[in-house]
């Protein structure tokens, strides 16, 4: 049993995040990261007073990956479909990142990397609309905009992942038919309706 471990605290994040997936974040606990670590029980405890702590890094780390995800898509249009490929391979972080597991205001290092996010979405807009010859949209335009865009992509990963839970074995009919169909060209749907939100 080991007492140190390197960098501990980068270690804990990093196995956290693989346990997030593997395992859903509800059954994360500093013990078992611990013994997969192969340091003692208490170890832990140096960096993280708890699991709530190290779970707030965890969800700080996925808004980063987003916001790298979404930024690696040279077009606008094309954001919103890294976004929804983003949370369909990461279902477990992304529902830590937008749960309710804990207040965002009480981890600093959360609130700056999800409003980062933010912040990057509102200036790939303004670069959007200056490609497209609108150079004088408003600051207050632009973010209830990007707002709209992440509120649609948002509900639609949210329908698509019932979808998957469910397989099209059990759908019959309805919206989320509509939706498995629409999945199947999916970044055609986003665009229309991304669009459609963009209009000025």
């Amino acid at each position: 049993m080991k007492y140190h471990h390197g960098n501990l605290r980068e270690n804990l994040i990093k196995e956290a995040c693989s346990a997030c997936e593997d395992l859903g974040w509800e059954n994360i606990s500093l013990r078992n990261l611990a013994k997969s670590l192969d340091v003692s029980q208490t170890a832990p405890y140096r960096h993280f007073d708890t699991k709530e702590e190290l779970l707030a890094e965890v969800a700080a780390l996925g808004f980063i990956k987003l916001s790298n995800s979404v930024s690696d898509s040279a077009k606008f249009l094309e954001k919103g479909l890294a976004y929804c490929d983003f949370a369909l391979k990461n279902p477990n972080t992304y529902d830590l990142m937008f749960g309710t597991a804990f207040s965002f205001s009480n981890y600093p290092n959360l609130l700056q990397a999800s409003r980062g996010t933010f912040e990057s979405l509102k200036k790939d807009l303004v670069l959007h609309y200056e490609d497209n010859g609108l150079k004088n949209v408003s600051e207050e335009v632009v973010a209830e905009k990007a707002l709209a865009v992440w509120a649609f992509v948002h509900g639609l990963v949210g329908i698509l992942k019932k979808t998957q839970a469910i397989g099209p074995e059990g759908i019959d009919g309805g919206p989320l038919m509509l939706v498995m169909n629409l999945s199947k060209d999916l970044d055609k749907y986003i665009e229309r309706s991304v669009n459609s939100i963009l209009a000025i």
